[in-house]
């Protein structure tokens, strides 16, 4: 399984190990007021609809607080402008299947590959004689004979050859675990074999420590990763091995070995004959494009001018449902000529009452969200 960074960098792309160069969202939070100071109006607004200096208010910062989370929590489930439509590059690894793709990633919609068969892919040949005839006899030379015929019977030709040669992906997408899970394996490519400076073992015993140096750094391997030793004539070496030290100065690294040894030090020919190549610094087998639905961060959520308003009239009506949860317990404050009367009650109605209006406006899209399109089935 590949497993890809999660989280925003500081203009809101994805940060990624394996979807390529970011840019699902166009939009850079720094041109805008901080989620801070938006939510410190919503807070504002909320404590002084409330009456807050003018009577006291119960509430702590915390209330407030969840007041606005349950608000954004309540937005991005009900409303579709809460997530965007994007795309992002995936670089698919060999015999893997299965990618854990960032948090902000709602729905995957659909994979693109690059060709329209197979054999496409980063070190295959994407030449196409079709689709290169065509571009240079009906585009490329102005005056030749065409049209839309040549064009429709081009569409239709790609379209064949991808459900004939693999070039649709099927795949399955998990919302919980944010699991992609491709229903085939992208072939091996080969990997980059580096030669051996030298290969030494502790001892010749399972457990002992295996040190091997390379002539140049290789800074794709860190500790935890994993670097396989093959080709190797002594009994014993080759295996894959998870890297326990790495001095990338003086191209120094240590393994565990994982059963018993021919030889404490592979030397001569042995050692000219030995490889060692890590997955993790190979090249990715393919790279395909994903039809992507992800939400939108809260700074651009509360920098709309269209969806502000509603987020502080939910958060108002929750911060109500809370107080009137906590006058509600005291009917009365004992005091002279009968006390005072609480307005717990009349709190939570005003509360419910208030959400459902509000829930009600985004069926009717005023956030700008947009319609229903037709649903067939």
């Amino acid at each position: 399984m590949a497993t890809l960074k999660p989280g925003l960098n500081s203009k809101q792309h994805l940060i990624t190990d394996s979807l390529g160069t970011p840019g699902p969202i166009a939009y850079d939070e720094t041109q805008y007021d901080s989620v801070a100071k938006k939510r410190k109006e919503i807070e504002d607004y909320v404590r002084f609809r409330l009456g807050d200096g003018m009577v006291d208010v119960e509430l702590d910062p915390d209330h407030y607080r969840v007041a606005i989370d349950r608000a954004l929590l309540r937005y991005r489930q009900r409303a579709g402008n809460g997530e965007e439509e994007s795309y992002a590059f995936l670089e698919l690894l060999p015999e893997t299947q299965e990618y854990i793709l960032p948090e902000e990633v709602m729905t995957v919609r659909q994979i693109y590959r690059r060709g329209i068969g197979s054999v496409t892919g980063t070190t295959a040949s994407q030449f196409e004689p079709f689709a290169s005839g065509y571009l240079n006899t009906y585009m490329l030379v102005a005056g030749r004979v065409g049209g839309l015929l040549n064009y429709e019977l081009f569409s239709q030709y790609q379209e064949l050859a991808m459900r004939m040669f693999g070039g649709h992906m099927n795949f399955t997408w998990n919302p919980m675990s944010k699991k992609l899970t491709l229903i085939r394996k992208i072939p091996e490519t080969g990997h980059v074999y580096k030669r051996v400076n030298s290969l030494t073992a502790s001892g010749t015993t399972a457990g002992s420590t295996i040190t091997i140096t390379f002539s140049d750094a290789w800074n794709e391997i860190v500790v935890g990763g994993t670097l396989v030793i093959a080709n190797c004539p002594v009994t014993g070496y080759n295996n894959a091995y998870e890297v326990l030290t790495v001095d990338n100065d003086s191209k120094v690294f240590t393994m565990e070995a994982l059963g018993n040894l021919g030889s404490a030090a592979v030397t001569g020919s042995d050692r000219d004959r030995t490889r060692a190549y890590s997955p993790q610094s190979d090249d990715p087998a393919e790279t395909v494009l994903l039809h992507i639905y992800n939400k939108k961060p809260d700074s651009m959520l509360l920098n709309d001018s269209r969806i502000f308003p509603w987020l502080q009239d939910y958060s108002l009506a929750v911060a109500k449902d809370m107080l009137g949860q906590a006058r509600e317990k005291f009917a009365t404050i004992a005091g002279p000529q009968g006390g005072t009367q609480l307005n717990g009650g009349a709190l939570k109605t005003e509360a419910k009452a208030e959400m459902e209006a509000l829930e009600e406006e985004l069926k009717r899209f005023y956030d700008g969200s947009m319609p229903y399109t037709w649903v067939i089935g």
